[in-house]
């Protein structure tokens, strides 16, 4: 009785955790498009942008299928199951886009600092999966009861599940980043940042590049073409 106890409150945190965090994505996303548009930043697009909606339908299908498949055992056991796919999913795209926007930033600066903060927050992003690894162990043994005719357990049908979304992430992610020079993490708050010193740095550089193309060449000083006034 514990151990359900304990799973409801961390799935209802797993769960209010995403709803917070899709809240302050669509918030801060307006914001940062905003951000990037008066600052002109150059972050470069995710050139596959248009196949991430694929990936929203098939978690949100095989997500529905899970909850028809398990809604007879338990509700509990059918939010898991409804969960299971995305959460297996979301871990190792992450991993992948994080890994592939590490080596991206790679070409655009040396310092170590900016790579450490990138794989803290894929790290991070990483963390709020296993929320959910940890609400489905608490009630493992509980849901135990026989699935279907051919002796699975609904315990195991969501951990195939997790399974499954894991496999997909990995298959996904490599489909979105092969030959794609973009972004993938790109409304991630480290990015910007980092793409906004990038950019400043740059129009410092034009400015000052800018100036001295305007300073008397030391030829025409010689020459005596210019004088104090």
């Amino acid at each position: 009785m514990l151990h359900e106890i304990l799973a409801w409150f961390f799935l209802l945190g797993f769960l209010l955790i995403n709803v917070m965090i899709i809240f302050i994505r669509l918030f801060s996303s307006i914001a940062r498009m905003t951000w990037r548009k008066l600052l002109r930043l150059e972050i470069p697009e995710n050139e596959k942008k248009g196949l991430e909606k694929f990936y929203t339908i098939v978690w949100i299908a095989v997500g529905a299928w899970a909850f028809w498949q398990l809604k007879n055992a338990s509700w509990i056991a059918a939010i898991f199951g409804f969960l299971a796919f995305r959460s297996g999913a979301n871990i190792t795209r992450t991993l992948v886009y994080g890994l592939h926007d590490t080596r991206l930033i790679e070409q655009y600066t040396d310092d170590s600092r900016v790579l450490v903060l990138v794989g803290k927050a894929t790290q991070l992003s990483i963390l709020t999966e296993t929320i959910f690894v940890v609400a489905f162990a608490l009630v493992y043994k509980t849901l135990s009861m026989t699935l279907n005719s051919n002796g699975m357990s609904a315990n195991s049908f969501i951990i195939l599940l997790w399974l499954g979304g894991l496999a997909f992430g990995v298959l996904f992610g490599w489909l979105i980043t092969r030959n794609n020079q973009g972004i993938l993490l790109r409304n991630a708050m480290i990015t910007v940042g980092f793409f906004t010193g990038r950019t400043g740095r740059q129009k410092v550089k034009k400015v000052g590049e800018k100036a001295r193309s305007k300073l008397p060449r030391k030829e025409l000083l010689k020459e005596g073409k210019f004088f104090r006034r």
